[in-house]
């Protein structure tokens, strides 16, 4: 398949959800209403409906994307907003599956305070439709949300994920936070200074646990030093990691290492 071809397909996707936009909306808050081109309130909170211009640069609007893994279903993420202004926002986002056609709502789950940020502050929100088989006729979707500061002397950015099933015809999460990306450090902001970073991809293992398939981690792992040398050159140094981890499920949930936990 040509990266053309793929890329056409991308925009259609983005295309389809910023024309049902307000329909979903419609369809699955009866009581919102609309109080401008792009956004409803409903119950106090706003809803912003994506746009050309919106489209991975506003992530307090709505993402839609349609399940692979059920093809008839659309996932969708509405960013819930209640407060916004300075370095502070504060809202819920609820996960929605929806029959693709109909617009009909199969399941839905409200996380509360999960759109609520503060100096570290929501860039984007991306729902994951990779294939998290679990087990037969399980399949989880992620959500991805990442997060920065806008500090020169002491940047910080992170990217975590969550992971949903429907069981019993219900929306419930299995992988409560993990860190997939985290780049951070303190420097001068002209040479000496320390930074870390992590990359983790996650894929399915051949063994279970109480029903579902282990969870590997392979971690990539970065630190750096630079000190300004006698020469007024900026010395650096840099050491690699690499390491993994077996995340298996307890019943609930899978168990995630603190270490591996996203901040908040």
């Amino acid at each position: 398949m040509s990266l053309l071809f793929v890329a056409h397909l991308a925009y259609a996707a983005t295309d389809d959800c910023i024309e049902r936009a307000a329909a979903i909306v419609q369809q699955a808050y009866p009581k919102a209403k609309s109080t401008a081109k792009d956004s409803f309130t409903v119950d106090g909170a706003v809803i912003t409906l994506p746009s050309s211009d919106s489209i991975g640069s506003d992530p307090h609007a709505l993402v839609c994307k349609t399940w692979p893994a059920q093809p008839q279903s659309l996932l969708v993420a509405v960013p819930l907003i209640t407060k916004t202004g300075g370095d502070e926002n504060e809202g819920d986002l609820e996960l929605l599956v929806l029959d693709k056609a109909t617009l009909k709502v199969q399941q839905r789950l409200k996380l509360a305070g999960r759109m609520s940020d503060d100096a570290i502050q929501i860039h984007s929100v991306e729902l994951d439709t990779a294939r998290y088989q679990l087990a037969p006729g399980t399949i989880a979707f992620g959500l991805r949300l990442t997060q920065a500061n806008n500090s020169r002397a002491n940047p910080f950015e992170e990217a975590n994920l969550w992971l949903y099933v429907i069981d019993r015809d219900q929306l419930r999460p299995v992988l409560d936070g993990i860190v997939t990306h985290r780049n951070g450090g303190e420097w001068d902001t002209n040479c000496a200074g320390t930074f870390e970073g992590a990359d983790r991809t996650l894929a399915m293992d051949s063994a279970t646990h109480n029903g579902y398939a282990d969870i590997r981690v392979t971690e990539k792992s970065s630190s750096d030093v630079s000190v300004a040398g006698k020469d007024g050159q900026c010395d650096s140094k840099t050491d690699n990691d690499k390491q993994t981890y077996r995340l298996s499920y307890d019943g609930k949930s899978y168990l995630v290492p603190k270490a591996l936990r996203p901040l908040g």
